[in-house]
């Protein structure tokens, strides 16, 4: 957990990280501006800096003055590192054999003699639709990561703009299917890709059964916000089950997301890291991530190649941009 020091200097740094942050991004090669504890020799320190990511460190002599980040920034240091936050979905060609036959909304489960299940977090998501890479069709895959509700009482699950909607051809209506028995289950409802937010909400069919429970996390008991050194964890399709612990509320980061939509920037997102073998991976985008008291804090969007760093939205800028909100027995705390 983080000083009350340390706190208190990342809010003095926060105003300056948002003025110069645009600035920042715009230098060749850099990914993400943060908040964070100054790195020397692989050893974290105490103190606070403004912490930009790139995509590879080069000498400071190999580049031109106005290419090189700053050592400091009206009196606050920097801190260089590399890391390159990427979209967490599985493609899988459609010309490959799928692991389920395609089925109508309302059909029965796609392996047989497999009981229909009742819908919940954790499971995988995957859109009807194709999407085209170079000359081949891919099938895309995600995490449906909690079951919210609408205004209409409607149960619907939360996932990411990039699994949902998958480009900017996306529409109300398209098909939704459980990508472990080819169940189609939903359809997409509602879609956010701001500068705060990429999520999306799929409408599961009427009257099939929904669980507000996590995978292996069980029941959410709420939402809250996130804080630097708390732990957390998330139930994703690609990794299952994983611990970490917030290290940032503060991250502002560049994600490609494909030709169609080109690379976009999210700020203010929470950055998890992990002492574990990893954190996320792909088929991991929208992942709930809940705190020990099992409030829901974020939905996970995008992470680091080797997986030991993953970034979430912050589930209050999501369920207010979707206009949704978690299931009545699930009452929001903490917030």
């Amino acid at each position: 957990m983080l000083s009350i020091r340390e706190l208190r200097d990342r809010a003095v740094i926060r105003p300056i990280k948002r003025a110069v942050e645009d600035q920042l991004l715009d230098l060749p090669g850099v990914t993400g501006v943060d908040i964070g504890s100054r790195t020397r020799a692989g050893s974290r320190l105490r103190e606070q800096a403004i912490v930009v990511s790139v995509v590879g460190k080069r000498p400071r002599e190999s580049l031109a003055r106005a290419a090189c980040v700053p050592t400091e920034v009206f009196g606050i240091p920097t801190d260089v590192v590399e890391e390159q936050p990427v979209l967490q979905h599985i493609h899988r060609a459609c010309d490959e054999q799928l692991p389920w036959p395609r089925r109508a909304i309302g059909s029965d489960d796609g392996r047989a003699g497999c009981p229909i299940r009742a819908v919940r977090g954790g499971s995988g998501l995957a859109p009807c639709r194709s999407v085209r890479l170079g000359v081949r069709d891919y099938h895309r895959i995600g995490t449906l990561g909690v079951i919210v509700t609408s205004d209409s009482a409607e149960p619907m699950g939360l996932t990411t703009f990039d699994v949902g909607c998958l480009d900017d051809a996306w529409s109300v209506g398209d098909r939704m299917a459980d990508a472990d028995s080819g169940r189609v289950h939903a359809e997409l409802a509602r879609a956010a890709l701001s500068g705060r937010v990429d999520a999306a909400a799929v409408s599961l069919v009427p009257g099939l059964a929904a669980s507000c429970e996590i995978g292996a996390l069980g029941q959410v008991t709420g939402h809250a916000r996130a804080y630097p050194g708390e732990l957390v964890r998330k139930h994703g399709f690609g990794t299952g089950l994983t611990d970490g612990f917030v290290t940032s509320v503060d991250a502002t980061i560049r994600v490609d997301h494909g030709a169609a939509l080109g690379v976009r920037v999210l700020r203010e997102q929470i950055r998890i890291t992990t002492d574990q073998p990893r954190f996320c991976g792909q088929g991991d985008a929208g992942a709930a991530v809940v705190d020990p008291a099992g409030r829901l804090v974020g939905l996970h969007v995008a992470g680091a190649g080797d997986g030991t760093i993953g970034y979430a939205t912050p589930i209050g800028d999501v369920l207010a941009e979707l206009d949704v909100r978690l299931n009545p027995q699930s009452q929001p705390l903490g917030v």
